[in-house]
């Protein structure tokens, strides 16, 4: 790694990125890159593919395979088989004659 380097804030508000930093991280002439104020006096600059690194990193490889439509498919499946068992008894009391009454109607 670097030693840290200094440069000024200059006209406009512009900021020269040192050779030997620009070198360090790959960066050449035309890259774009994406600054963002972390904190008072910090700002970090990114290049798009290390910020598309750096949110993947964070990711679990279970993630990868996420299938959505095989999950709800799975919960579907187990609410209709959950409403299946619940229904029974119903039926089993609707073919069931009320006590002391005769045959149902």
């Amino acid at each position: 790694m670097l030693q840290p380097t200094r440069t000024k804030v200059g006209p406009r508000g512009r900021v020269t990125v040192p050779v030997a930093v620009q070198r360090a991280v790959g960066l050449t002439e035309g890259d774009e890159v994406i600054i963002r104020a972390v904190s008072p006096g910090v700002v970090v600059v990114e290049t798009p593919q290390a910020i598309k690194d750096r949110i993947r990193a964070g990711i679990p490889e279970t993630a990868e395979t996420f299938d959505a439509v095989a999950d709800i498919r799975a919960l579907r499946d187990t609410e209709s088989d959950r409403l299946d068992h619940l229904s029974l008894p119903l039926q089993e009391l609707r073919d069931q004659p009320a006590s002391g009454a005769g045959p149902p109607r």
